[in-house]
């Protein structure tokens, strides 16, 4: 079984830029929205099965090993910050102390997870804590885990801090570490970070801080973490659905959305026997938003969430044109610059609204962060592109995180749920014309 697969670690180093930080640049300004990230790690899992095809998967471990990590100390010397130390939540302190690699054999074979991809797997191929400052951490900013399947089989995880990165810096980093990694001397200059987000959107009070209440290092008793698929024919079924006069273009995320959203009122409507208010919250990635538009290779936090209330159940059309609402109002509000106090105060009162609807009695409240269109399936460190790919980050009860699927036109769903929703959920004949466990 998948679940008993024993994962050992072999050796844990600490990985070097391969050149030395210049003096000017040993100090890296955290942005305003770095600093309202919570301190914890930003993950993904990604899966490559061996490929007899391929002459580099016939090599000895110990030489795929050497491999990442050479190419990962050339890549901190480009992402310099990865391998400093966060300084009072004000800035990181870039003197090349280095990222954490973990090289770890797998008693097993991968064709087992992913028959059977649930969290309880996830967790064995990230076996570091959740926090930069656990004792398993001791503070890095970037842990990577390169767990080898007796299969010849290749899983690796990325955790980076979000003090530093959300999925975009992610994907960005991977991007670079994958293209060193399989051609070092012909590698994409786009490829490499843009730091002038820190810049652009300073620190506005050093001593503020948001952080989410999350204190548990593992699923809480009282919910599971499911995963839903909706393929691309049942994306496409579903789109023609949702489409109306306010929304002829739906997006894969807008449509799983107003889905889930309908659904979950649903099931709420069932547990209590009357209509509840419900809200639901939405990240925006502002990269491509501003005018003119930041780089997309932008490194650090560049997000904000606006959310959408209604207090009863609604069709799917009205769900979609209150997403879309949302997400133009919230554009409009950073597309001619993001400097302005008139800006920050706007952020901090979205912060307000997102914490009073989820300590709200009576209101049901689902946040959703999208990670789909970013890179990750093309990551190619010379073994192939991965087959499959999952973010892996410590659930929270109805925080949502959606993922493309491998082909690009489908959405894979992570919903941390009470057991009771999760049953009524798969009870809802809507639901399960769409989607799939």
């Amino acid at each position: 079984m998948a679940k008993e697969m024993k994962v050992e670690i072999v050796t844990r180093e600490i990985i070097k830029p391969s050149s030395p930080t210049p003096p000017n640049l040993k100090t890296y300004n955290l942005s305003f929205f770095d600093q309202k990230a919570p301190n914890v790690y930003v993950s993904i899992l990604l899966f490559y099965p061996f490929n007899k095809n391929n002459d580099l998967y016939h090599e000895e471990t110990d030489e795929r090993s050497k491999r990442l990590k050479s190419s990962l100390s050339k890549t901190l010397t480009r992402f310099y910050p990865f391998a400093g130390r966060l300084n009072e939540n004000v800035s990181i302190e870039c003197y090349d102390e280095g990222a954490i690699f973990i090289e770890a054999r797998v008693h097993g074979f991968m064709t087992l997870v992913l028959e059977e991809p649930d969290y309880s797997i996830r967790k064995k191929f990230r076996l570091c804590g959740n926090h930069p400052g656990d004792m398993e951490t001791k503070n890095h900013l970037l842990q990577v885990q390169a767990n080898f399947f007796e299969c010849g089989g290749l899983a690796i995880s990325v955790s980076t801090s979000h003090k530093l990165a959300d999925a975009s810096t992610m994907s960005t980093f991977i991007k670079a570490w994958s293209a060193i990694t399989l051609n070092p001397d012909n590698v994409d200059p786009t490829c490499f970070a843009d730091f002038s987000l820190s810049s652009k959107l300073p620190i506005v009070n050093p001593s503020s801080s948001f952080v989410l209440n999350n204190s548990g290092s593992s699923i809480e008793p009282n919910f599971a973490l499911k995963r839903y698929v909706f393929d691309e024919s049942k994306m496409n079924r579903l789109k023609k659905k949702v489409i109306s006069e306010g929304v002829k273009n739906p997006t894969r995320v807008e449509c799983v959305s107003s889905l889930l959203w309908k659904c979950l009122m649903a099931t709420s409507r069932s547990r209590y026997g009357v209509e509840r208010p419900s809200n639901f919250i939405q990240t925006v990635n502002l990269r491509s938003r501003t005018i003119p538009p930041l780089p997309l290779n932008s490194i650090g936090n560049m997000a904000i969430t606006f959310s959408e209330t209604t207090k009863e159940t609604s069709n799917l059309n009205n769900l979609i044109t209150n997403l879309r609402r949302g997400l133009r109002e919230t554009s409009k509000r950073v597309e001619n610059g993001f400097k302005e106090e008139e800006f920050v105060s706007y952020y901090h009162n979205q912060v307000k609204e997102v914490g009073y609807q989820f300590i709200s009695q009576g209101d049901e409240t689902y946040f959703c962060t999208s990670w789909c269109r970013f890179p990750f399936y093309e990551a190619d460190f010379g073994w192939g592109k991965p087959t499959w790919v999952c973010p892996c980050v410590q659930p929270l009860e109805n925080f949502f995180v959606f993922m493309d699927t491998r082909d690009g036109h489908g959405i894979e769903t992570w919903c941390p749920l009470s057991e009771e929703k999760i049953a009524l959920l798969e009870r809802d004949e809507e639901f399960l014309i769409f989607a799939r466990s």
